[in-house]
């Protein structure tokens, strides 16, 4: 039995030395290629300050102004530039009289002065690669020489890289 034991310890000794791991492996290139993106869009609930009433004298002589007017996310892989410009050289209306687009000014939120908007595209602001942010105030000022009506204008804001 000693024997049979022995024997079974040797053979159990011989194959533990004699075991070899196996492993394969295989490799492959992931390739990615990336394109040129840019995208401009309003920040859902900030378009609060898009609407002017004139209702009192007043607003007609000093006009009125919203500021925090709206907030813009810019998303690209390069640096970027905004330009604002007027979709049309006047605003379309239920009036008559037609009223020019310079009626109405943006700046950045808080700044100094307010580009009057025309067909020609103006620089805003810009900003670095990545997701960033900015918030535009809006002066609107007809005086009274425009009939009573509804006016509207479509501004453009044109994020293009750099």
């Amino acid at each position: 039995m000693k024997t049979i034991l022995l024997s079974a310890l040797a053979l159990i000794v011989f194959s533990a030395s004699n075991a070899q791991t196996t492993t394969a492996t295989a490799s492959q290139t992931v390739t990615l290629n990336l394109q040129n993106q840019i995208d401009i869009a309003v920040v859902a609930g900030t378009a609060t300050g898009v609407s002017f009433v004139f209702d009192s004298p007043s607003d007609y002589a000093a006009g009125i102004t919203n500021t925090n007017a709206s907030q813009f996310l810019v998303r690209s892989n390069k640096a970027w530039n905004v330009t604002v410009a007027a979709a049309t050289a006047n605003f379309t209306s239920t009036s008559a009289t037609a009223m020019p687009s310079t009626k109405l000014g943006v700046r950045l939120a808080n700044g100094t002065t307010y580009n009057q908007l025309s067909t020609t595209a103006v620089n805003l602001t810009t900003g670095a690669r990545g997701s960033g942010n900015f918030t535009v105030d809006y002066n609107a000022n007809p005086g009274f020489t425009y009939d009573a009506g509804a006016y509207a204008l479509s501004v453009v804001y044109t994020a293009t890289q750099q």
